[in-house]
């Protein structure tokens, strides 16, 4: 596992509270008397990049008939196909997580678009997919297309120990945010005070993991085969804090 930190953005503010506006006094009392006087807010990020486990993906199989009982008798004959050709592939059978099977018509407009015709049926097989047998996912794409299957869709890679990553990652966090509020306070001729607040925020991000995917773009030819090859991206793990300190003066500022 390995652990990149940066502060991406740091905001700064000197919040004082006795201020009068508009004839209203808002009186340092009122709030919470470890908030008075001024302090250094500043925001802290981290990323801690994390190997994948699993890959997730899912194969389909397209038929086309004139009638829904030809196009759903053709889909489960070359779906069994793929099915067979995915296990010889190496995969297991308790890595297809499950099929989902749809027909339906297939819709022809003239050339004034105001009068469908029905041309055909239509039969679609997804088959889902979840390994962890991540050096052998193009090999598995490459056998269900040579077996009939019609398109692949992205894959979707994820971790392990989630958990205890993102923990690292708001640790160095943290460290970015004292870092750099250390620093203001030096520059303004002082001291960090009593911590007042420290806290996360959401990122924009599933869970604070940013799930890679990628678009398969192996070609496969009939005479000059060509090999899929799927590398498997580093997941993301990512968390973002704000933290606020008692700015405590030392000299005054020249």
């Amino acid at each position: 596992m390995r652990v990149e930190s940066r502060a991406r953005r740091v905001t700064a503010a000197m919040a004082f509270f006795g201020w009068v506006f508009a004839g209203h006094t808002v009186v340092a009392q009122q709030m919470p008397q470890n908030a008075a006087g001024p302090q250094i807010i500043v925001s802290g990020n981290a990323e801690v990049l994390v190997p994948p486990a699993k890959a997730a993906f899912s194969v389909g199989i397209l038929t086309s008939a004139p009638s829904a009982a030809t196009a759903g008798e053709d889909n489960a004959r070359i779906s069994k196909g793929v099915l067979a050709a995915l296990e010889r592939a190496g995969l297991k059978h308790e890595e297809i997580t499950g099929t989902r099977l749809g027909v339906r018509p297939r819709w022809e407009y003239d050339d004034k678009g105001r009068h469908p015709k029905r041309s055909a049926f239509e039969a679609n097989n997804t088959i889902q997919i979840v390994t962890d047998n991540l050096t052998q996912i193009g090999n598995f794409i490459d056998a269900a297309l040579s077996a009939g299957a019609t398109d692949a869709s992205d894959i979707t890679f994820s971790a392990k120990d989630i958990d205890e990553a993102r923990r690292r990652a708001l640790g160095q966090a943290v460290v970015a945010a004292r870092t750099d509020a250390e620093a203001m306070a030096r520059a303004a001729a002082g001291t960090l005070g009593d911590l007042l607040l420290l806290s996360t925020e959401r990122t924009n991000e599933t869970p604070g993991v940013d799930l890679e995917e990628i678009v398969v773009t192996g070609a496969r030819r009939a005479r000059e085969p060509v090999s899929t090859d799927v590398i498997p991206s580093q997941i993301k793990v990512t968390a973002r804090v704000i933290a606020r300190w008692r700015f405590v003066a030392t000299a005054t500022p020249k």
